[in-house]
């Protein structure tokens, strides 16, 4: 169930073992939270966007699919805006709008997480899972506080957390396990990547070379045991039968469907963890309003997030600044139509930066918060969830198995839903062969 990475990646590899599969999907396309806007100019990410050098079954899917991949287009350095004011990244230490005191002036605000990860007690990819590191699982703020961390620093911080809607209902314990990923990745001295056409090439390349069936619109309401039979029913009463089912959704969907014997504990767990919202904007840049003295990409602390520039491969096309906008501060687009928020960061968009007034035009906005088979764009753990839910969250329920990146052990991402659907996919076999 679901066609996402993890599904797919489940899928294949019962095929593989000679099982019979069918994937039953909400959407009309695969890739779930993998979606590449094809119908804006030079094909920008509106979910999934970096493959690390450390994505194993990522880039071998890719290989394997004859797709593609490269780096990513750079366009220069990112400059920061502060209250309002705007800041070059070349005199961040020595402005007066810099909040930062001693020697935390010369970090940029997008750097200052790094610092508070740079001595990470997780030395592998699973020590994360060790109860020793329970001591981990509280407060981002209160972290960083014992740091030394000013309130300012602490504030910045805060200003764009891309692994919780408030740093104070973020796990310190997740971060480090975050840390520890990209910090294997640098190990590797490789570059990140991207697929050329678009990330979304992935999963359809996976998609094509399945035999089996996969079946689009299907959104199921209820799963049942039966004996040793597993039984699967949609919205419009239509049963689906199976010897055993791989549930490789995302919690906010799985909320939605009935699973007869889940136990008490299991429906906590599912209803608990919360997902992160993401507000995405991408505009429309009809000539560049940047220059060698003037950066393209920008990172607020307010309610803008950050500006990503996305420079275009081909003369004479759009390039795509991409507002990405975190937590909170998406609620207040939440109740606008899709046009009226668009216009609304255009124009605060244009307010910081007037040399872009008259050169954008909103292409797309995003929100996966409304999504009803996300709910959001990562699973995202409070202080305390670590330890009390994620094992939870994987446990079978007799033939029934669960997949997605939120029951990944090593790997977040594209990579971690990949490896929770091979682990599920084992799981399931140890009970049918």
């Amino acid at each position: 169930m679901g066609a996402g990475l993890a599904g797919l990646a489940a899928a294949q590899l019962l095929q593989r073992q000679g099982i019979d599969v069918l994937v039953l999907e909400a959407r009309s396309r695969v890739g779930g939270r993998v979606n590449t806007l094809d119908e804006l100019p030079g094909h920008p990410e509106g979910g999934a966007n970096v493959i690390g050098p450390n994505y194993g079954r990522v880039i071998d899917a890719a290989k394997s699919g004859d797709v593609k991949l490269h780096s990513p287009a750079r366009s220069g350095e990112t400059g920061f805006i502060i209250n309002g004011q705007r800041i070059l990244p070349d005199a961040w230490a020595t402005s007066a709008a810099n909040p930062l005191q001693g020697p935390m002036r010369a970090l940029a605000p997008d750097r200052l997480l790094g610092a508070a990860l740079r001595d990470n007690p997780l030395k592998t990819s699973s020590d994360w899972l060790n109860p020793r590191m329970a001591e981990y699982d509280l407060g981002v703020d209160s972290y960083l506080a014992s740091l030394g961390f000013s309130d300012a620093a602490v504030s910045l911080v805060a200003a764009n957390n891309s692994y919780g809607n408030s740093i104070q209902d973020t796990s310190m314990l997740s971060l480090l396990r975050v840390g520890n990923n990209f910090a294997r990745a640098r190990a590797m001295r490789q570059p990140v990547y991207e697929a050329a056409r678009g990330n979304m090439r992935i999963p359809e390349s996976i998609a094509q070379q399945f035999s089996g069936s996969i079946k689009f619109n299907v959104t199921v309401s209820r799963v049942e045991r039966s004996g040793a039979e597993i039984i699967v029913q949609d919205l419009q009463g239509q049963q689906y039968h199976g010897d055993a089912l791989i549930m490789a959704l995302p919690l906010p969907a799985l909320r939605n469907i009935q699973i007869d014997a889940m136990s008490e504990a299991q429906r906590e767990a599912v209803t608990a963890v919360n997902y992160h919202k993401v507000t995405q904007v991408h505009l429309l840049v009809r000539e560049p309003y940047w220059n060698d003295a003037l950066p393209a990409s920008w990172w607020t602390n307010g309610p803008l997030g950050r500006l990503f520039l996305r420079p275009s491969a081909n003369p004479g096309e759009y390039a795509n600044l991409t507002v990405w906008i975190n937590g909170a501060d998406c609620d207040r687009l939440a109740a606008m139509s899709e046009a009226e928020a668009g216009d609304t960061v255009r124009r605060e968009v244009e307010a910081v930066l007037p040399e872009a007034r008259g050169l954008l035009t909103t292409g797309k906005v995003l929100r996966w918060t409304d999504d009803p088979f996300a709910g959001g764009s990562w699973a995202v753990w409070a202080p305390g969830q670590l330890g009390r839910y994620f094992e939870l969250l994987q446990q079978p329920l007799g033939r029934i198995f669960f997949a997605g990146e939120h029951t990944a052990r090593a790997n977040p991402g594209m990579e971690g839903a990949m490896e929770s659907g091979e682990r599920a996919a084992l799981d399931s076999l140890r009970t049918l062969l």
